[in-house]
């Protein structure tokens, strides 16, 4: 038993510590970001209003019980009595009535009563089915929210993932340096030792290793860092280790030739594609529909309303509240009507409001078209910048590999200094890492131009 759990421990932390490629991050993701997940939520109570917008329509039935006693005390009141008395013309009894103080006991009686009260709205100026209809748009905008929100957050994870695989190629790089450096210093303090060099070389040489080796150091510092910002945006902890899977073609290869599409086509594909677009259009036609709304207040709210109660002294029998329900009740059926004249210039006050909310929404979508736009143009200079970037870099690094063995041919020949190859290395360090992030950073403003656009180019 215990070497069957120490084998699934080891399992579990092997599958905890499995590099991952960017369609595992982008679906750990869309499962556990916490951003997703508010929108969701958001999203899931945008469609219980859109539920609960139907009562506004639909008939209500309340039901109500009671169950009590009644006490009255004893006390004194001024009654109106009858009088009999003779005439005494006639003789005849004569009636009359007078006042008189009436003595009345305490009693108590128990007092049931149940009763039923249906209401059917008929007519209220569309106010209900308006707020139906605003209640469903707004639910669609929510929707369209959690695919924005799910939008971004799929490109901020490429973004951070591509960002740990920069780290990755730098780390790579300044460690082919440190190689480098290394095979200086051998060579320094060989040609010291044989009497063709100097002691200030060896030097040189051992203080050029350090500082590579302090480069190595913070670009595994930044590595660890890009690693946690990954893991953060996937829903993890930011402490849990985390390898990825490096897509292939990334680095080494040529870019794409073809350019993205013109500005214009890509903003109407944008005007199709893009959630946050489609979500402010929901949201103007909710205000729309919130003016039409506030107009209705104009108009008189008519009602059928049925009740049924019944009540007295006796709980259960013929003539009990809880017996034959033809006896002992009392039924009313009316058309309920009620129409507010005038509420201190409410009314007009709502409408005013709901105007400017519709204002407002609108603004805030021709808002939101500017912000695509600019986004998409930003996008797509980056990329057109990057690819040119890049195809300088790809030059540039052949040269630096030139360079550097032409420097160590000197070397060797002493017609050179090792002052001359460690300027080489240096700049054949910088054209590695130049074309890495320029290659990188192209895949990104690809990745940035399809969010723009709302789908994949």
């Amino acid at each position: 038993m215990h070497l069957v759990s120490t084998l699934a421990l080891a399992l579990s932390a092997a599958a905890a510590g499995a590099p991952i490629s960017l369609d595992d991050a982008l679906a750990e993701a869309a499962r556990a970001n916490a951003d997703v997940k508010l929108a969701q939520v958001q999203s899931a109570l945008s469609g219980v209003d859109a539920y609960a917008s139907y009562a506004g329509v639909l008939p209500r039935l309340d039901l109500s019980a009671g169950f009590g006693r009644d006490f009255i005390g004893a006390r004194k009141s001024v009654n109106v009595v009858p009088t009999i008395g003779i005439d005494p013309a006639t003789g005849a009894p004569t009636l009359s009535f007078s006042q008189a103080v009436v003595e009345t006991p305490s009693s108590t009686f128990a007092d049931y009563a149940v009763g039923l009260t249906l209401q059917l709205p008929l007519f209220d100026g569309g106010r209900s089915w308006r707020s139906i209809e605003r209640a469903q748009v707004a639910a669609r905008a929510a929707d369209r929210s959690v695919d924005e929100t799910s939008l971004g957050v799929a490109f901020e994870v490429t973004r951070r993932f591509y960002e740990v695989m920069k780290a990755q190629e730098s780390l790579r790089v300044l460690e082919e340096t440190v190689a480098r450096s290394q095979e200086i210093v051998r060579r320094a303090e060989a040609l010291f030792e044989a009497g063709r060099g100097g002691r200030l070389d060896v030097l040189t040489a051992r203080g050029n290793l350090g500082n590579d080796l302090i480069s190595v150091e913070s670009a595994r510092a930044h590595l660890a860092q890009a690693q946690a910002d990954l893991a953060v945006i996937m829903g993890r902890d930011a402490g849990e280790a985390l390898e990825i899977v490096p897509p292939a073609g990334v680095v080494g290869t040529s870019l794409a030739a073809e350019e993205p599409p013109a500005g214009a086509a890509l903003l109407d594909r944008a005007r199709r594609g893009r959630p946050l677009l489609a979500a402010q259009a929901e949201n103007v036609r909710a205000a729309e529909v919130g003016e039409s709304i506030a107009r209705g207040e104009w108009f008189p709210v008519v009602a059928a309303q049925a009740t049924y109660s019944r009540q007295g002294p006796t709980f259960t029998g013929s003539d009990g509240v809880y017996g034959n329900p033809s006896r002992q009740y009392v039924a009313n059926a009316q058309i309920v009507v009620s129409w507010n004249l005038f509420n201190g210039r409410q009314t007009l006050a709502d409408q005013q409001r709901a105007a400017i909310a519709t204002r407002r929404a609108r603004t805030q979508a021709e808002q939101a078209e500017q912000q695509v736009s600019n986004e998409i143009a930003r996008a797509r200079a980056n990329i057109l910048a990057l690819r040119r970037a890049a195809a300088i870099a790809a030059e540039s690094l052949t040269s630096a590999e030139q360079g550097v063995a032409l420097a160590k041919e000197r070397l060797d020949a002493g017609a050179a200094s090792q002052l001359e190859v460690r300027d080489a290395s240096l700049k054949l360090t910088q054209a590695k890492l130049t074309l890495v992030n320029a290659r990188i950073d192209h895949v990104v403003a690809r990745a940035d131009l399809n969010r723009a656009v709302g789908g994949v180019l």
